[in-house]
């Protein structure tokens, strides 16, 4: 495909002439709609309830709208995928494309418009398909204001709370949420890297489910807390929940590099036009609908990804199994190369560095900051939550496991095709199909075994290749289908987390409470159109800046390992809030710690700056002293930073002693972790032992009263008249039930 209007490997690929068409056809749109309104729509009244459905239609603005999205959308689209995807070209990516454009516009065309905080936030109100009853069946839509109230009753003190999510709601969801593009593909690396013990090391992460669930059970139950930030801001400070949501942002953040290429690996190789493209129209898409529905939008997606990821296992697997030279000599369990990993029998040593690695941060930190699952914990009561989460997790990491058969089938490719003993010779450098006539020559290979062994994409190729057409399209629809309802989640948890939890600091238009501080979906009497406005804009910002972080790295694998290694230091302080001492009537309690909150997360992020910094270091050392004129001393060619001197698991191989692929990652958790712990227990004994030094006072922790606390800081005017009134004012970011 044309690289033209694209820019280099570690710059970002904007496409110029189709951002020109986009915006065009957009300008364009927007004008025909407001033709419509005020041509035929100002003025006109709703069609009465019993009118004839096409009545009805007729007098609909947003049906004349999005019938000319359709419309608009499918010429532009259309044209626009077949003048740049290479359809005349021996391999190209059009169908790939239009599977993409096709189901984006089915979500964006039914994305309902969300107009009021319970409908942004929390998903309530009127959907799509009570639309279409409405429109076709004559089913009468409830009264906006009625819809609302009751809502707002549903939501309140004494309504009909989210205690009532049973296990087979609550369960499904939690298995859900972590089947991403991303996973899949990490799994199927490592299983093309480890044999089915990549995967195996891989639930490693899984982990979290348990960890998570035995932390906020403990939580509820013993303190009645309603949710992790407000257990960590009464245990530790404001500032420490500050930063801890700064951990949830970079955990968003990820999502969404991290999925968009996944996708990117299915249009192209990294950095070309087709990858840039994908990566930029994968995030693009979800985000339109998330802007016009937020959570609204988003759930809808997510009833097709729980279908088809049960669905996409059993077809992949049942495929690949179709595939009768390599169903009929081994299996994913049994198979072995022969020489890919350092020319010598057998996978590659050490599986159990990752394991050991991904152990250490699912069980001790990694689960704290998914904002996802931590919000699952607190749904349904704690019992149902504990076996939801359980369950649940046990479910996703048996999926995940599996997946592993991909990344297998992979490496038992690459040898099948271009081994030493390949049919097609020993290598692609030396690749000719007219020397080996077992070689298929309508298509070639080699174009899709480079990369890292195992790649989702390229094992989707292969198999469409080797099986028939229909395995590799269904494969990539599976992957779009699960990345683009992981962003749509993403980008509604970030404008959750920056318009309401950062944004209930700003005091915005709509915010009548007497103090500031994080709002919560369910304040919709404290939520305005300001709100939702700085939601929306986040979203495009997120997607901006994820996509622009693709062009420094590309590794969907570094978005578990390093992030996982960054917050390392919050994993300590939540643990101990399980066994806190707290304050009764016959007996002091241990006093809030906010440095032993905030040493460790500093110190964490040291480790994981340093962890990710030292592994662009060292490529860009070793290509430095490759190709220097004069030689460079091996002492500076040598220096690799600190986290290469805590590396942890070697193997000999060919007579010469190597690192283990995930040595360093292993080594750096198991002291990082430790170190923080340590540091954990040094600060908090000094808060214990030491209270009165400290600027403010510590306060005796007390269990979480049945309407909860208040996180936040009285307004200077309310406190002061209320100072004047007597009425007592809390400290510490809490203020005082009245």
């Amino acid at each position: 495909m044309s690289t033209l209007n694209w820019v280099g490997e570690m710059d970002i690929g904007i496409p110029a002439q189709t951002m020109y068409v986009v915006v065009f056809s957009a300008t364009g749109y927007v004008a025909l709609c407001g033709c419509i309104h005020i041509l035929f729509m100002t003025g006109v009244e709703p069609a009465p309830p019993d009118a004839k459905p096409w009545q009805k239609i007729a007098k609909n603005e947003q049906f004349w709208c999005r019938l000319i999205l359709v419309i608009l959308g499918s010429v532009v689209g259309v044209n626009q995928i077949e003048t740049t995807c290479g359809r005349n070209e021996a391999e190209n990516k059009c169908d790939h494309w239009h599977v993409m454009f096709w189901y984006t516009l089915f979500l964006i065309v039914t994305a309902s418009i969300s107009t009021t905080p319970y409908e942004f936030y929390l998903g309530e109100g009127i959907n799509f398909v009570d639309t279409m009853k409405h429109y076709l069946l004559g089913k009468t839509l409830p009264d906006p204001q009625e819809l609302e109230d009751q809502i707002k009753k549903k939501y309140s003190v004494g309504g009909s709370d989210l205690q009532g999510i049973g296990f087979w709601t609550l369960m499904p969801s939690a298995f859900i949420s972590w089947i991403f593009a991303k996973s899949i593909r990490n799994s199927s690396v490592l299983g093309g890297r480890f044999g089915m013990m990549g995967g195996f090391a891989y639930t490693s992460w899984y982990l979290s489910f348990f960890s998570t669930a035995i932390v906020c059970y403990i939580l509820r139950t013993k303190y009645n807390f309603k949710s992790l930030p407000t257990a960590i801001c009464k245990f530790y400070g404001p500032l420490p929940v500050f930063l801890f949501q700064l951990c949830l942002l970079f955990r968003l953040f990820n999502e969404v590099w991290s999925n968009a290429t996944v996708i990117g690996g299915f249009f192209g190789a990294s950095g070309s036009s087709g990858y840039w493209g994908a990566c930029w129209f994968s995030c693009v898409s979800p985000a339109i609908y998330v802007l016009m529905g937020g959570m609204r939008s988003s759930l809808f997606s997510d009833v097709f990804q729980a279908a088809l990821a049960i669905v996409f296992l059993i077809v992949v697997l049942g495929v690949i199994s179709s595939d009768s030279d390599f169903s009929g000599t081994t299996n994913a369990f049994s198979f072995e190369p022969q020489a890919l990993w350092g020319g010598q029998p057998g996978w590659q040593p050490g599986w159990w560095a990752c394991f050991l690695g991904g152990t250490i941060q699912g069980t001790l930190s990694y689960p704290f900051f998914d904002p996802v699952l931590t919000d699952r914990a607190f749904l349904g009561t704690p019992k149902v939550m504990l076996a939801s989460l359980s369950i649940g997790g046990l479910i996703a990491a048996l999926f995940i496991f599996f997946y592993a058969v991909i990344g297998v089938y992979g490496a038992w490719a690459k040898e099948f095709y271009i081994g030493p003993d390949g049919i097609c010779g020993g290598g692609c450098d030396t690749f000719d199909s007219t020397l080996f006539p077992d070689c298929p020559t309508e298509w070639n290979p080699c174009n899709s075994l480079g990369g890292a062994v195992g790649e989702a994409s390229n094992v989707a190729r292969i198999l469409g290749e080797r099986t028939f057409r229909g395995a590799e399209m269904f494969i990539m629809f599976v992957m779009i289908t699960a990345s683009l309802s992981t962003l749509d989640s993403t980008f509604t948890s970030a404008s959750k987390l920056v318009s309401l939890e950062f944004g209930g600091w700003l005091h915005l238009a709509g915010d009548s409470r007497s103090f500031v501080g994080p709002l919560k979906p369910m304040d919709t009497a404290h939520i305005g159109k300001d709100h939702i406005v700085l939601a929306r804009i986040f979203i495009v910002v997120l997607v901006i800046v994820g996509n622009c972080f693709l062009g420094y790295e590309k590794d969907a694998m570094k978005a578990t390992t390093i992030a996982g290694t960054s917050i390392m230091g919050i994993g300590p302080p939540i643990w101990c809030m399980c066994f806190w001492k707290v304050k009764t009537e016959s007996r002091k309690g241990w006093v809030r710690a906010p440095l032993a909150f905030l040493v460790p997360w500093v110190v964490g992020w040291v480790f994981g700056i340093s962890y990710f910094l030292d592994g662009q270091n060292k490529s860009a050392r070793a290509l430095e002293c490759a190709e220097a004129i004069v030689p460079l001393s091996e002492s500076y060619c040598s220096e690799l930073g600190f986290t290469y001197d805590l590396q942890i698991g070697s193997y000999e191989q060919n007579g010469a002693d190597n690192w283990m692929y995930y040595a360093r990652f292993f080594g750096t958790n198991l002291v990082g972790h430790a170190v923080v712990i340590v540091l954990f227990f040094i600060f908090f004994a000094f808060h214990q032992l030491f209270p009165k030094l400290w600027f403010s006072p510590l306060e005796e922790i007390e269990v979480e009263p049945d309407e909860g606390s208040v996180i936040g800081i009285p307004l200077p005017a309310w406190s002061n008249s209320m100072k004047g009134k007597g009425v007592e004012v809390g400290s510490q970011g809490e203020t005082a039930k009245m």
